[in-house]
């Protein structure tokens, strides 16, 4: 049963115009898993990733605006009403001078850190005590940092700081190589701690430690693979394990991955692939972190961008761009698999879904 002295929001990101629903709040039914449309927010374009700060009541969106003639960034924060379920813009600073795929904000939300795919770099941004984004203190360009062959070009696509939050880890999608970061408090920048390199052409998307913190898995978009790797937290290095595919044995066709995500209870790994449009569940061996497909479930939906477990562990709900849905599933709580519930909502090109729990 739901608990009465909580609420569970989900906010969901799209890709839009200015004129249209970018941002929507939807009252999450613990019991049922059913969404209730509160709120929708306009005047943004592509608002393609957020991030949550429940504790605060704060809402952080990347959004893309013309500059010169190209594309710069933007980050927008919002101020949360929990019980109206409805956002009220507080500000928005111009970000990095490209457009951006990824916002994270560190456990103590002093820093939001951006990933700019286009632009091959990342960006750190304060947060001012009032919860609003601040102004960008640091730029660091991959290709400036790492070598780069000629037949490669960097492609930042998001920043995930490691369980002790001592390390920001960043998947560079174009070298295929994980960058890792620290931050310098004193100066307010970032410093270049050093690189893991992955196998050619797996192009790494998206990193999720396993809540030991003794493992990350890392979806590769280009290869449609897994990457196990074990974290040394001394060192501030990710070692690869090994690399796993997420299709099954017997598909021919075209998929690129999207999105992944390990469990609470470190039992199960989901990532999500676009082209087969499925849900792949791998278990987790709990002795070596690595991974063994056991289900590959169809999204009900095409181009299945981001996904997301929700608190309490029974359902996941996943944004499907090309079949402008939310879909929900149950998750089995034994063996971490998937049924798809018919449950559906319809949205126009959801991208991103951050679900978040607040106390009445």
């Amino acid at each position: 049963m739901a608990n009465p002295s909580q609420r569970t929001l989900l906010f969901t990101g799209a890709y839009a115009e200015d004129h249209q629903s970018g941002v929507c709040v939807y009252e999450f039914n613990e019991d049922s898993g059913e969404l209730k449309l509160l709120d929708e927010v306009s005047g943004i374009k592509n608002p393609t990733f957020l991030n949550v700060d429940p504790d605060n009541g704060r809402l952080y969106a990347i959004g893309e605006i013309a500059e010169q003639g190209g594309k710069a960034a933007e980050v927008i924060s919002f101020e949360i009403d929990p019980e109206a379920g409805k956002l009220t813009e507080l500000n928005r600073t111009r970000s990095v001078s490209s457009s951006t795929c990824h916002i994270q904000r560190d456990e103590s939300s002093k820093y939001l850190m951006v990933s700019s795919y286009h632009g091959g770099l990342v960006g750190l941004h304060s947060i001012g005590e009032n919860g609003q984004a601040g102004k960008l203190l640091d730029e660091k360009k991959h290709a400036e940092l790492v070598s780069v062959r000629e037949d490669q070009q960097s492609r930042a696509h998001s920043a995930f700081y490691s369980p002790d939050g001592q390390y920001v880890f960043v998947q560079d999608l174009g070298l295929d190589k994980i960058l890792a970061y620290t931050i310098n408090e004193n100066k307010q920048e970032l410093v270049f701690h050093g690189e893991t390199q992955l196998d050619a052409g797996v192009g790494p998307r998206h990193l999720a430690f396993h809540p030991s913190g003794a493992y990350a898995y890392v979806i590769n978009e280009l290869n449609s693979s897994v990457t196990v790797l074990r974290y040394d937290q001394e060192a501030g290095r990710l070692e690869v394990l090994e690399t796993v595919s997420t299709l099954p044995a017997d598909f021919e066709g075209e998929s690129y991955c999207a999105e992944i995500a390990v469990s609470p209870d470190g039992k199960t790994v989901y990532g999500s692939n676009r082209g087969h449009d499925s849900i792949v569940v791998f278990n987790v061996h709990e002795d070596t972190g690595r991974l063994s497909p056991v289900q590959y479930i169809s999204t009900e939906g095409g181009h299945p961008r981001h996904f997301t477990l929700m608190p309490g562990g029974k359902f996941l709900i996943v944004a499907n761009r090309e079949g402008n849905n939310l879909v929900l599933f149950n998750v089995n709580p034994e063996d971490g698999k998937l049924d798809f519930t018919g449950y559906s909502v319809s949205q126009s090109k959801p991208v991103c879904v951050k679900p978040a729990v607040f106390q009445r």
